[in-house]
């Protein structure tokens, strides 16, 4: 029930104040979103792109004039009682700011664990667009902001939001969770080996960033996202990888039960993606596809549930039903996060089971000694996810460490990353705290 607490909040002239880091595309939808909300302020606007950041605020109607650039946080917070608005291009003072929470939507998980880090610190609640920093950092930057007395948690729109949310529906309802999954519209064109390069073109035509681009169609921030929901929900891979079929509505309850079902799984209980089917001329089936939403295969034993899920239609086969969303708002909900965090201190979406999986690289190239690796979207590396327990086993290393490493042995195409292959950078925000949590929190163990 948010609306009936924005209005109190609207009414007594206290609203929630926002900084937010970043506006790429993501964000600025938030910010416009958030600029219709009663008892929500955009305050703050942290960007070392002025000029984008300015965008941001002016699409929502805020004149320029009313903008002031300022990287002191006592003038902001003067700008911000004033009622004005502030474009910074230092994310590190927002926790020095009087803002009641701090949105992280850059994506890069080192910028990401320092905003975090800071804000839990400060006091100040935070809510992570930044899922590449969760997958790493998540479960130590929980337990930090639980001692705290704030709310870390990923955000409410995006998948791993929305999939969480649907767990708790129909989990809570007593339903059996069999697989759940999301089928990105960029998984039509899945190349583990693309590169800003090779999808030039495509990302110009579709006026994203190149290197955005080539983490949704080599499938890392699929694997990404499947690890935060894993951690989140308690669902594990059921290979590395994930099965990843290529699937639409009325298949998702056929292929994701178990193989002695003549089925995909091993064991119910997981998350996936699937691939969406195409039509003739090979663009995507949105109609039959779930694309762009999410998916939840559930599984009713008894004949009452049953018949009534049939009765209103739920795409089914046998005993196995498949509840879907055809769609994820990222950038309209937000701000819902935002609120939860603010007026119920409620996460949406947090590591609740630890880290129970984890994201891994594989090699997109033969590499040599010497070579240095970037990180998702770049020319090196694509990501997969097994559990945690394994990763470990096997000295893998956390996707989000590879950016900056320098390789210590000669790399095979699709080899898996491991420690004694790299040299890690060290300076870093992200490593020291995944140090701290190797240190205070081991592997979850799957049942």
């Amino acid at each position: 029930m948010i609306h009936r607490k924005l209005l109190i909040r609207h009414s007594e002239k206290r609203p929630i104040q926002i900084g937010w880091v970043g506006s790429g595309r993501m964000n600025t939808g938030a910010i416009c979103q958030t600029s219709f909300m009663k008892g929500m302020r955009n305050a703050v606007i942290c960007d070392v792109r002025k000029d984008v950041a300015v965008r941001a605020f002016e699409i929502t109607g805020v004149k320029k004039s009313d903008i002031l650039f300022s990287n002191k946080p006592s003038e902001i917070n003067d700008a911000i009682k004033a009622g004005k608005f502030v474009v910074s291009e230092d994310s590190n003072i927002l926790s020095d700011l009087e803002l009641d929470c701090i949105v992280e939507g850059t994506g890069n998980p080192e910028v990401g664990s320092q905003v975090a880090f800071r804000a839990i610190q400060s006091g100040k609640n935070i809510i992570m667009l930044n899922v590449e920093a969760d997958v790493v950092v998540g479960p130590i930057l929980h337990r930090m902001a639980r001692q705290a007395g704030v709310v870390y948690s990923v955000s409410s729109g995006d998948e791993p939001g929305l999939i969480t949310e649907l767990v708790d529906r129909w989990g809570g309802l007593g339903f059996e969770i069999v697989a759940v999954g999301k089928t990105p519209a960029s998984l039509g064109k899945l190349d583990k080996y693309a590169t800003p390069d090779t999808l030039a073109q495509d990302a110009k035509d579709l006026k994203v960033n190149p290197h955005f681009l080539v983490t949704f169609r080599d499938a890392t921030k699929t694997a990404i996202e499947m690890t935060c929901i894993s951690n989140a929900t308690g669902l594990v891979p059921d290979k590395r990888g994930m099965h990843g079929p290529v699937a639409g509505v009325e298949d998702m309850a056929k292929l994701f039960r178990l193989k002695s079902e003549g089925g995909l799984l091993n064991r119910r209980g997981v998350i996936d993606y699937a691939i969406p089917l195409k039509n003739p001329d090979g663009s995507i089936d949105f109609v039959n596809s779930v694309t762009p939403g999410v998916f939840v295969v559930v599984r009713a034993t008894h004949p009452q549930i049953q018949e009534d899920l049939k009765y209103f239609d739920v795409v089914h086969t046998d005993n196995y039903f498949t509840f879907y969303t055809p769609y994820h708002l990222v950038t309209n909900e937000i701000p819902l996060s935002v609120v939860w965090a603010v007026e119920d201190k409620e996460p949406t979406v947090v590591p609740e089971h630890g880290l129970l999986t984890e994201v891994i690289g594989k090699a997109k190239k033969d590499m040599k000694t010497g070579e240095t690796l970037d990180g998702g979207g770049g020319y090196t590396v694509y990501a997969e996810n097994d559990l945690a327990v394994t990763a470990k086993k096997e000295n893998l290393v956390p996707f989000g460490l590879l950016d900056g490493a320098k390789l210590l042995k000669d790399v095979k195409k699709d080899q898996e990353i491991s420690h004694d292959m790299v040299e890690l950078k060290m300076d870093t925000m992200v490593y020291h705290l995944r140090k701290i949590q190797d240190r205070l929190i081991q592997p979850t163990v799957v049942d």
